[in-house]
């Protein structure tokens, strides 16, 4: 799914999803795949998108 999606593996990579839940598993997924250095941004858009002074494009 990851080369499917053209995920490089050689760039840093931070998870990220609605709420954080499916960011964490993505994260476990690259850690079993031997990247254990993937950070999940555990606020997600649920706090990105609630604040003013976070950019966001549409």
């Amino acid at each position: 799914m990851f080369d499917k999606a053209d995920v490089d593996a050689g760039r840093p990579v931070v998870t990220t999803c609605g709420s954080g839940v499916s960011a964490a598993v993505l994260a476990l997924g690259l850690h079993v795949l031997g990247r254990p250095d993937v950070p999940v941004y555990d606020g997600s858009w649920t706090e990105w998108g609630g604040r003013t002074d976070t950019p966001v494009e549409v």
